[in-house]
């Protein structure tokens, strides 16, 4: 029998259901499968000496208390964890990768920087709860995360082991539907609800899923990668699924024109960084 968080459309057929799962696992498979390639890691060990962007900095110094226990999830190379450990703070950071594990401890180490980095999965977090004093999950880690149910799940986890009283900092890609992107999302639409009804085979689990190839000079990997492109009803309905309160809400060039013309996180040179991604802080 299907549990809670089987999905209503799969709870009365079992061959559906694992066909859903696998989907799933070989989505997530992939995914990590890049990410830990040799030309990927590469680029992040670069990535790693780039530091915070000018808009996550902000947040970190308006909502994180100084010298706080604070969870970096979805860490990487140690982007994120390195400026936050230099400013004092006590940094976990957590990857499912383990090939970024291991980069980020080869960068901190010639760094003679001590950051405690390990492999996780956001949806099965090892620490008690109310163990962090804040925690921020960086750069649309969040939303490549595939499946609706198990991106609840990383969010419900990421609330149990926050105390009470704490900030989460989350960055996730919006949906939005100027310029070329309505006609995208329109056929994407056509595809996920009316030609998948009908039997054909969409690769898209949820609508809004989007998988794209990564540009590295000189190099071409066999592997996709995967987002989600969710609505901000559907971000904003999780977080609060989870027991979060939304404290802030802004776009990424609301709070820093210099991220937004820089196109941090951007997807391709015809992305919006002014419409997206979007933070959100998030109070327990």
């Amino acid at each position: 029998m299907a549990d809670s968080s089987t999905p209503l459309c799969y709870a009365q057929n079992d061959n559906k259901f694992k066909e859903f799962m696998n989907d799933l696992e070989q989505i997530k498979k992939e995914s990590i499968g890049e990410f830990g390639s040799d030309t990927c890691q590469e680029k992040y060990a670069k990535v790693a000496e780039q530091g915070f962007w000018e808009s996550e900095e902000i947040l970190v110094n308006k909502y994180f208390k100084p010298k706080s226990k604070i969870l970096d999830i979805g860490c990487g190379s140690g982007r994120t964890a390195i400026p936050l450990n230099q400013k004092g703070y006590e940094v976990i950071g957590v990857d499912i990768t383990p090939e970024m594990i291991e980069t980020a401890k080869k960068v901190t180490s010639s760094k003679k920087i001590n950051i405690d980095f390990e492999v996780g999965d956001a949806t099965n977090l090892r620490f008690n709860d109310n163990y962090f004093d804040g925690e921020i999950f960086a750069n649309n880690g969040w939303v490549q995360i595939p499946g609706k149910e198990n991106r609840q799940k990383a969010l419900c986890e990421i609330y149990r082991v926050l105390k009470p009283g704490g900030y989460f900092i989350l960055t996730a890609h919006e949906r939005y539907y100027s310029g070329r992107y309505l006609f995208f999302w329109m056929k994407a639409w056509i595809e996920f609800y009316i030609l998948k009804s009908l039997g054909f085979k969409i690769e898209e689990v949820d609508f809004g899923d989007l998988f794209f190839k990564r540009n590295y000079p000189n190099a071409k990997l066999k592997q996709r990668q995967f987002i989600h492109l969710a609505s901000r009803k559907e971000v904003e309905g999780q977080i609060e699924n989870a027991g979060f309160k939304i404290e802030l809400r802004k776009k990424m060039g609301e709070l820093s024109k210099d991220d937004a013309d820089s196109m941090r996180g951007s997807l391709s040179k015809e992305f919006n960084s002014y419409k997206s991604p979007v933070f959100y802080v998030c109070l327990k």
